[in-house]
C-alpha cells in the first residue's frame, strides 16, 4: 500500500505524516473498539422470597373492632351519609357566613356558588370511591332508572342522604348559634331583613311565579344529571381522574348562570334535610 492511500476505518483517517495532498500532518486517530456484548440478567420469580405473613395482634385486627362487620356491610350508606354531611356543612356554611358577615354583600352570591361547588368536590372526594358519590336523591333515582344502580339500595341511599343533611344543618347551627342570636336577637324569622330561612333551604325570588320556579328546578336538575353522565362517559371526553372537581365546577356553573331565581336546590336532600 502506498503512502498516499488512506488507512484506517474510512477514508477520513490517515496515519501520522501521510496525507495525499502533502498538507499538514494529521494526528493519528485511535481505532474504535467495540465493547463485548453483555447479557442483562433479568430477575426471575425465584430470585425473590415473599415475606412471611405475620398475623396481626387481635387488638390491631380490624375484624375485631367493635361493629366492624356492621360498618363494612353498610359502608355504602355510611359513605353517602358523611358525603352529604360534608356537602351541607360547606354549602349551608357559606350561606350563613355571607348572611352574618355583611361586609361581603357585593360578592355574596358569587361566594355562595363557589362555596357550594368546592364543598361538593370535597364531599365527593370523601365518598365517591365507596358509594359512587350520589349525595342527591335525584342522582340515585336516575341511576336506578337507567339500570346503573340497584333499586334495592335506593331507599337506604336516600335515607342516608336526608339524615346526613339534617345532622350537618344541626351541627352548623351549633357553630353559628351566637351569630344567630346577635343577628336576629333570638327571634328566629324565616324571611325579611333578619330572616335566616335562606341559610337552610331555597326560596324563589320575589315576583317569580310557582310555575316558572318549578320549571327552573326541573331544567337545572336535568342539566345536572345530563352533564354528570356526559363527563363520566368513556365515549366522550371523560374526566376520569378529576370527577369530583368537574362535578363541583358543574354546580358552580349552574349556580352562577341559571340558578339565581330559585336558589338552585337541584337536590331534595339539600333542601328538605335542613328544613
Amino acid at each position: 500500500m502506498s503512502s498516499a492511500e488512506p488507512r484506517g476505518h474510512g477514508d477520513q483517517y490517515y496515519a501520522a505524516g501521510e496525507r495525499p495532498d502533502g498538507g499538514a500532518h494529521y494526528h493519528q486517530h485511535p481505532k474504535v473498539v467495540m465493547l463485548p456484548e453483555h447479557e442483562i440478567a433479568i430477575p426471575q420469580a425465584a430470585d425473590y422470597e415473599l415475606p412471611e405473613v405475620v398475623a396481626l395482634h387481635p387488638m390491631y385486627d380490624p375484624a375485631n373492632w367493635p361493629m366492624y362487620s356492621l360498618r363494612y356491610r353498610f359502608r355504602d350508606y355510611f359513605a353517602e351519609f358523611w358525603g352529604t354531611f360534608i356537602l351541607i356543612l360547606f354549602g349551608d356554611g357559606v350561606v350563613a357566613t355571607v348572611t352574618f358577615n355583611t361586609t361581603n354583600a357585593p360578592s355574596a352570591y358569587l361566594a355562595i356558588t363557589f362555596g357550594w361547588g368546592v364543598g361538593l368536590a370535597m364531599a365527593l372526594y370523601c365518598c365517591m370511591g365507596i358509594s359512587g358519590g350520589h349525595l342527591n336523591p335525584a342522582v340515585t333515582f336516575a341511576n336506578a332508572l337507567f339500570g346503573k344502580f340497584s333499586w334495592r339500595k335506593v331507599p337506604g341511599y336516600m335515607l342516608a342522604q336526608f339524615l346526613g343533611a339534617f345532622v350537618a344543618a344541626a351541627t352548623l347551627y351549633g357553630i353559628f348559634k351566637d351569630q344567630f342570636d346577635q343577628f336576629d336577637g333570638g327571634n328566629r324569622q324565616l324571611m325579611g331583613p333578619q330572616g335566616t330561612g335562606g341559610i337552610w333551604c331555597t326560596y324563589a325570588k320575589p315576583g317569580n311565579g310557582k310555575f316558572f320556579s318549578v320549571f327552573s328546578e326541573i331544567v337545572n336538575t336535568a342539566v345536572l344529571l345530563f352533564v354528570i353522565y356526559s363527563i363520566g362517559d368513556d365515549r366522550l371526553t371523560p374526566a376520569k381522574h378529576h370527577l369530583p372537581i368537574a362535578i363541583g365546577l358543574l354546580v358552580f356553573a349552574i349556580g352562577t348562570c341559571t340558578g339565581w331565581v330559585t336558589g338552585y336546590a337541584i337536590n331534595p336532600a339539600r333542601d328538605f334535610g335542613p328544613r
